[in-house]
């Protein structure tokens, strides 16, 4: 059985538009001035959904990377370009 390499370039531009979007608004929120119950709930909302996406990406990474070696074996991250 073969098995293609992940498309981590994909992924990896998700999780910035994600991040990006988050810091965005919490720029915008704090830029707006708006000390309401609402500004504060975006905000650690965003904070919150920056770090869930950071932790699972990288835990998705590890997990997936253990995945490969065992169905690849160790030539799965030799430094070559990932097949078609």
């Amino acid at each position: 059985m073969t098995m293609n390499r992940p498309p981590w370039k994909a992924r990896r531009r998700r999780i910035d538009l994600a991040l990006v979007f988050c810091a965005v608004l919490i720029v915008w929120m704090l830029w707006r001035g708006d000390d309401t119950a609402l500004a504060s709930s975006a905000i650690n909302a965003c904070f919150l959904l920056a770090g869930t996406l950071l932790s699972v990406y990288t835990g998705a990474a590890v997990v997936d990377d253990r995945n490969v070696m065992q169905h690849m074996g160790p030539q799965a991250f030799e430094d070559e370009e990932p097949l078609p």
